[in-house]
């Protein structure tokens, strides 16, 4: 997101040079500087106040959507209003928080209250032409990485329709695909559904919440006889979010750090209470530390524990260069807290009603089997499954005495280097009855998808999960 943001602005920096945006280049680069400094500032401020540790990538991220929906400064009371919106930005993630989650999307909290003061509302300057081909090809690579298409496709829906509906009868085919085309083109739809709906923090992770949201959204974006601004379609589906799927946020206190093999390790917490989950889900992980790097100190890794277990537990992979989060992860010490929060994924086992399993896991893909399996065991559930773990070597394979007994309730386990046609038609022989789970990098998903697609597998028996960035 940081990265699309920023090309974003550099594109418009481009374009101001052939007159394509409405601001010259040192209006954006000034003001786009001034919203990062307060940003930056308050972030800090906030977050050395209140003791609470800081997103290092979220503030600049805050900033950046600012500088594109907010008109650029020509004024010092211009200034002044830059100022207050990216203020109010950071500071509602620390004071309007319920269960220690913020409620409402940060640019479009400040964006309102700034309107609301000074009387200068947002003008959603990146909605042009000349900027559509990054936003969409940006949005992709959001969408893609995040897997909320569903939720875009839905908000964008409810926008054609009610651009349909505003018509003239007997508008022709082609009139309303280029009134469609062109709105989406040079209005800033995209921006908003690309960038800001999807914001994982405040928008529903349960796919049938996230429908819902989108929906709501989208209808206060549409409907002009609502008169509701952009920003404010958003937080009040921000507001719906939390009601409809209330988020929480928890201190974990750090207990033990397990070699599960080769660069392979686990990191086992005790949470302050019982935390619901599905075996399969994961959860957004930050650290507090004051030094980050380009990756920030936050991580999205599934929960390798079981929800049987009483403690909470992740598994990563270590590559030869650590990141500076996985390098704060060895120097934890017992006692010390890690925060989690965004519990969510549907790579779960909740209705598979019975069916054949296989688990198809590539490397450190195998963590949301470790929780399945050890699910199994624990309620005693019996399964028709088998489990082909791919590794570069026997001493990378993690978890194997666990899978060994999973044996018992169904589980049956085979490890290889590559997992290939042939291997697959040996060890399954009724692979066509059954449905498959595949984990881990995402070159890995890919390979696999492609092959059992090839098998004559179908896509509604394949479900995927995918880990990206795992080696940093």
């Amino acid at each position: 997101m940081l990265y699309i943001l920023g090309a974003m602005l550099g594109w418009a920096v481009l374009g101001s040079f052939f007159h394509q945006v409405p601001f010259s280049w040192h209006e954006i680069l000034i003001s786009t500087a001034w919203i990062v400094l307060v940003c930056w500032l308050v972030n800090k401020g906030l977050s050395k106040f209140l003791g609470i540790p800081a997103n290092k990538e979220s503030d600049l991220i805050t900033a950046l959507i600012l500088a594109l929906i907010l008109s650029p400064a020509v004024s010092q009371h211009d200034y002044v209003v830059l100022a207050a919106a990216s203020a109010v930005a950071i500071a509602s993630k620390y004071l309007i928080t319920i269960n220690k989650s913020h409620v409402f999307n940060p640019a479009a909290a400040g964006a309102v209250i700034a309107g609301i003061v000074f009387h200068r509302y947002a003008s959603w300057w990146v909605g042009t032409k000349f900027l559509a081909p990054v936003v969409i090809l940006g949005g992709i690579l959001i969408l893609r990485k995040i897997k909320r298409f569903s939720v875009v496709a839905v908000f964008l829906a409810i926008f054609g329709t009610s651009l349909v509906w505003s018509l003239p009868a007997g508008s022709s085919t082609d009139t309303v695909h280029h009134l469609v085309w062109l709105s989406l083109i040079s209005t800033s739809v995209l921006f908003f559904a690309v960038v800001m709906l999807i914001e994982p923090l405040t928008s529903p992770s349960q796919l049938n919440a996230s429908l819902a949201y989108a929906v709501v959204v989208g209808l206060l974006y549409s409907v002009n006889r609502l008169h509701v601004s952009p920003e404010e379609a958003l937080l009040i589906g921000n507001a719906f979010a939390f009601v409809i799927a209330p988020r929480h946020r928890y201190k974990l206190n750090f207990i033990r750090r397990l070699q599960e093999a080769e660069g392979i390790y686990s990191y086992v917490f005790a949470p302050p209470k019982k935390i619901n989950f599905q075996a399969g889900q994961y959860m957004e992980w930050t650290i507090a530390q004051n030094k980050t790097d380009s990756r920030g100190n936050r991580r999205y890794l599934t929960i390798s524990a079981s929800p049987t277990e009483a403690e909470l537990m992740f598994t990563i992979k270590h590559p030869p260069e650590a990141s500076l989060f996985k390098q704060k992860l060895d120097q934890l010490q017992p006692g010390d807290h890690i925060l989690a929060s965004y519990l969510a994924g549907s790579f779960t086992l909740q209705n598979h009603g019975g069916n054949k399993l296989a688990f198809l896991a590539g490397g450190v893909g195998i963590t949301p089997f470790r929780s399945m399996a050890k699910y199994m065991i624990d309620s005693g559930q019996k399964v028709d499954a088998a489990l082909i773990y791919s590794a570069n070597k026997p001493e990378e394979i993690a978890f194997k005495p666990l899978f060994t007994q999973a044996a018992a309730v169904g589980l049956k386990s085979f490890y290889t280097n590559s997992v290939s046609h042939d291997f697959l038609l040996k060890n399954l022989p009724d692979f066509s009855q059954r449905t498959f789970y595949v984990s881990g990098p995402f070159g890995f998903v890919q390979a696999m998808e492609h092959l059992l697609l090839e098998l004559g597998v179908s896509n509604s028996r394949i479900v995927t999960d995918y880990f990206p960035g795992y080696n940093s």
